[in-house]
């Protein structure tokens, strides 16, 4: 289990983007790249661009489309999309590498982001802003009158303007304008219905490419590759019965209930082509039509970092019986105080590493449950990792993307901190070993704000054996204005939904993440694509829902027991944390304190470990 003070300040703190209504999918580019459109680092505003690789406006512009991409400002995203159902992949990758695109131009196989955003021709642009609103759509300027009739040079430059019009919080001049081009004429698929006749090459590998296989791949937590035919066929029904139930992908959090960065839930649509071509006997397709397989890097995703810190010595997981959570205390070897501006993590061996958390220890004490337990690194009695911790790095779980923090803040690192890398392992059947390390980047910037956070959370835990729907309710009063960049919701085995909101001075209701089928193998942190900016007075509301009865196949009792709060994964928890940052450094100290202090933390947490007990 997780310490929930410890996990004050773990998440990755996202990088601003659009908190989209529209649902754009993940897509591949022509060079085996996914990409999710609007997450990139720093993202304010989002050209999406329908291409045709046999329309001769799409030839005639690409010149004017480098120029565009090239010349944007680094907050802006641009891509082409070729949605046609008539054209293939081939076709599409040998159109953008002819002309030269030097701006990523993905393959919507399935015309989910056509069937989103409803071209009518191309070229067509969508901008939209960083709230994910369609701001402007249509042409790209005036050059052309018609199809066949250009002008000598355009005068008006309609999708630059609208892009340096949202860039100032503004609205375009112009919000809407008719696409010059040849028509979108091929028929699209209905809103969360299958394509007709789904093939692999055309709709199922492009899905698996980007849904599943940064986790469904040889080396990978998962247990069988999907990244071929014959591995999609073997499994077709199997993957269909985990994608209906909802046991696959694995994101809990409900859709459109906060709005997170690498939201990872299938769409009906999505659902529903799985299923069609399963029935259908899982048709293989046209080989033009299937894409490059997604590539991964295998090194540092974000360069070399300033500091990188790995376990002392490697760990030796056994072939089999239950999960295992270690901790492994890193010395960190800084001569003084620094902000940190991003984290990653590298495990050692993906077979086996589920997720960790990288912790901050001052107070040495984690160095000496490591010098109380035999081999490398230390297991908490608790669960956890048996300490308060003065801060954290951050958080990995397989699919997690690095992500640098937004402008302005960073983690604080104080002088004389050790790391505390706490990882669940997942044994795989045989023995294995890992020996996983952690990249730290530091902010150089003078005048860094520091992240910390809040949680809020019920410990007046008494759950009778048999309740099958113990509930329970937390709040929190924010002292000073707070932006909010993430939340991770904590409960244990009994756990079974849990929904949190805050509530304005104002009236207004905020909705902040609801997780309605909790599974404690699951729990993740989840980045919100725009921080939520809360004002002092906010009331942040939890409530948790929890089964301690014969029908929860997870209950760790058979009969089941009376449960009280507890750090131990057959007691329970429920709260619900958040990492945010205020607007001076005051503030987020006195938020800190001042929920530390009304959650009691030092009171439920302060024991001495077992070793320094007085023995009755």
């Amino acid at each position: 289990m997780i310490r929930p003070v410890a996990l004050l300040g773990l998440l990755l703190a996202p990088a601003f983007a659009p908190a989209a209504d529209l649902h754009l999918p993940p897509l591949l580019d022509t060079v085996g790249k996914v990409h999710r459109v609007g997450e990139g680092p720093g993202t304010k505003v989002t050209v999406v661009l329908f291409l045709n690789p046999s329309c001769p406006l799409c030839q005639r512009y690409a010149p004017t489309l480098n120029k565009l991409a090239n010349g944007r400002d680094k907050t802006v995203e641009f891509y082409g999309v070729v949605a046609h159902p008539s054209v293939t992949f081939a076709e599409a990758a040998k159109y953008a590498k002819e002309y030269k695109f030097t701006f990523p131009v993905l393959f919507d196989g399935s015309a989910a982001m056509a069937v989103a955003l409803k071209p009518t021709a191309v070229p067509e642009a969508f901008v939209l802003d960083d709230a994910g609103q369609v701001r402007y759509r249509g042409r790209i300027d005036d050059w052309y009158e018609r199809p066949g009739k250009p002008r000598d040079k355009a005068t008006t430059h309609d999708l630059k303007d609208a892009v340096a019009a949202v860039l100032a919080g503004q609205a375009p001049a112009v919000a809407k304008t008719e696409p010059i081009g040849c028509l979108f004429e091929d028929e699209l698929p209905k809103a969360d219905t299958a394509p007709a006749k789904p093939t692999f090459t055309r709709h199922i590998a492009p899905l698996l490419f980007a849904r599943c296989a940064h986790c469904h791949r040889e080396g990978e937590v998962a247990p069988f590759p999907l990244l071929s035919y014959t591995d999609a066929k073997k499994h077709a029904r199997q993957t269909v019965r985990v994608v209906t139930d909802g046991t696959m992908p694995p994101w809990k959090a409900t859709r459109g209930y906060g709005h997170f960065l690498d939201e990872n839930h299938l769409t009906k649509a999505e659902i529903a082509t799985l299923k069609a071509w399963a029935d259908a006997g899982t048709p293989e397709g046209d080989p033009a039509d299937l894409p490059v397989a997604p590539t991964f890097h295998a090194g540092w995703q974000l360069g070399k970092p300033d500091l990188i810190l790995k376990m002392p010595e490697p760990f030796q997981v056994p072939a089999g019986g239950k999960d295992i959570i270690r901790n492994f205390v890193i010395p960190i070897d800084v001569p003084e105080g620094k902000m940190v501006k991003a984290f990653e993590f590298r495990p050692g061996n993906r077979k086996v590493v589920h997720h960790a958390l990288c912790f901050l220890d001052i107070s040495g004490q984690g160095r000496q449950w490591d010098a109380h337990d035999d081999g490398p690194g230390y297991g908490s009695t608790k669960g956890g990792i048996g300490i308060l911790p003065s801060g954290s790095l951050g958080g990995w779980a397989p699919g997690t993307t690095p992500r640098w923090l937004p402008e302005g803040v960073g983690r604080p690192l104080m002088k004389g901190s050790d790391a505390i890398l706490q990882i669940h392992y997942h044994p795989s059947g045989k023995d294995e070993t890992d020996q996983s390390e952690v990249g730290v980047y530091f902010d150089k910037t003078p005048g860094v704000k520091p992240l910390g956070g809040f949680s809020v959370e019920n410990w007046a835990i008494d759950m009778p054996a048999g309740e099958r729907e113990y509930k329970l309710k937390g709040e929190y009063t924010l002292p000073v204005n707070t932006t909010v960049v993430g939340v991770a919701p904590h409960m244990h085995l009994l756990g079974k939904t849990m929904k949190a909101w805050a509530e304005t001075p104002d009236g207004k209701t905020v909705p902040l993440i609801d997780v309605k089928e909790w599974d404690f193998n699951w729990q993740d942190e989840y980045l919100y694509r725009q921080p939520v900016r809360l004002p002092k007075g906010t009331k942040v509301k939890m409530e948790s829902v929890h089964d301690n009865s014969t029908s929860n196949p997870a209950n760790p009792n058979s009969p089941p027991k009376r449960i009280t709060w507890g750090e131990g994964t057959a007691d329970e928890m429920s709260l619900c944390i958040f990492e945010a940052h205020c607007d001076t450094a005051t503030d987020i100290l006195r938020l800190v304190i001042d929920n530390a202090t009304k959650n009691k933390v030092v009171e439920r947490f302060g024991e001495p470990p077992p070793w320094a007990r007085k023995k009755k």
